[in-house]
C-alpha cells in the first residue's frame, strides 16, 4: 500500500458503516445531524450547541456520516447505502426534521430524504428557536468575509438563512473558487493551492473593506478544515493572515480554531458521549 493511497483507504474505512456513529440520544422530532466534518474539527462548539439547545424539549442529536466521501473514494452505490441507512434511522424514529451544520450533509440528504422527513438548515432552526424564546446567541459582528462553499453556490440557501445573523459589517466573499477539500485525498497539493488562493482573496478583499485583521468565516466544516490547514502552512504570507472562523463557532460566542490536529480523536469522544 502507498503512502499516497493510505489516508484514502483509512477514510473508505471508517466511513463504511460509519465507526464512529452515535444515536443514542437521537429521538422524533427535530434531529439535529453534525456529520463527520463538524464532530472533526469544532467539538467547543459542538458542547456548546448541545447546552443550549438542551432546554428543546423535542431537539435531539444524532452523530453519523452521510456517506458523501465515499462517492468518489470508493463507488456512488457505497455513498447511496450508507446516505440510505442514515434515511432509515431517522424513519424508524419518526424524526419530522433534520438539521445538518454542514452544506455537504444538507446537499447529500436532499437527494434522498424520505418524504415523512423534511430538511432545514442549522441557521433556519436557530431562528425559529430564537422567535420561540428557546435559544438565545450572539450576532455576528467582527467584520470579515462569509465565504460561500460549493454546495450552496447555486442556491444559496444556506447563506440567506445565515443572513439573518449577520451585522452589516460582515460581507459576503466575491470568491467563486473551491477550497480544495473536494480532491484533498486525490490531488493534495493542488488542493493545498486552491486554498492558499481562496486565503489570499479574502485578505485582499478585508483589506479594501478597511478590516486591519482579515476573518474568513466558514459554515462548511469541510472548508474551514481545509482552509485552516492551508493557513498554517503559510505563516507570515498574505494567506497566513487570515483567522478562519466557523459562522456556528460566532455565533455561540466560541473562540474555536478549526482543531485540524485532534480530528480523528474528536470524532472517537464523540461516538462515547
Amino acid at each position: 500500500m502507498g503512502l499516497s493511497s493510505l489516508p484514502s483507504k483509512l477514510t473508505v474505512f471508517e466511513k463504511t458503516n460509519y465507526v464512529f456513529k452515535n444515536w443514542r440520544h437521537a429521538g422524533a422530532g427535530t434531529v439535529v445531524f453534525p456529520g463527520c466534518g463538524f464532530t472533526s474539527f469544532f467539538p467547543k462548539t459542538l458542547a456548546a450547541l448541545k447546552d443550549a439547545l438542551r432546554p428543546s424539549p423535542d431537539v435531539s442529536f444524532a452523530i453519523d456520516c452521510c456517506g458523501l466521501p465515499l462517492a468518489g473514494l470508493k463507488s456512488p452505490e457505497a455513498y447511496r447505502a450508507e446516505l440510505l441507512s442514515v434515511e432509515e434511522r431517522l424513519v424508524r424514529l419518526g424524526a419530522r426534521e433534520v438539521v445538518p451544520l454542514c452544506p455537504n450533509c444538507g446537499s447529500a440528504f436532499a437527494e434522498a430524504l424520505d418524504r415523512s422527513v423534511s430538511q432545514v438548515t442549522i441557521y433556519a432552526c436557530l431562528r425559529e428557536l430564537a422567535e420561540r424564546g428557546l435559544f438565545v446567541c450572539e450576532r455576528i459582528a467582527t467584520p470579515g468575509a462569509v465565504f460561500v462553499p460549493c454546495p450552496d453556490r447555486v442556491h444559496r440557501e444556506w447563506l440567506d438563512d445565515l443572513a439573518y445573523f449577520l451585522e452589516p459589517s460582515v460581507f459576503v466573499s466575491e470568491c467563486s473558487a473551491c477550497c480544495g477539500a473536494a480532491f484533498e485525498l486525490s490531488q493534495p497539493e493542488a488542493s493545498i493551492i486552491a486554498a492558499k488562493r481562496v486565503l489570499e482573496s479574502a485578505a485582499r478583499e478585508c483589506a479594501r473593506a478597511g478590516v486591519d485583521e482579515p476573518v474568513l468565516y466558514v459554515y462548511c466544516a469541510s472548508c474551514a478544515g481545509k482552509l485552516e490547514r492551508a493557513r498554517r502552512q503559510c505563516s507570515g504570507s498574505l494567506a497566513g493572515s487570515v483567522r478562519v472562523v466557523h459562522a456556528l463557532s460566532a455565533l455561540m460566542g466560541v473562540d474555536e480554531t478549526p482543531a485540524v490536529a485532534t480530528t480523528v480523536l474528536n470524532r472517537a469522544k464523540a461516538a462515547i458521549r
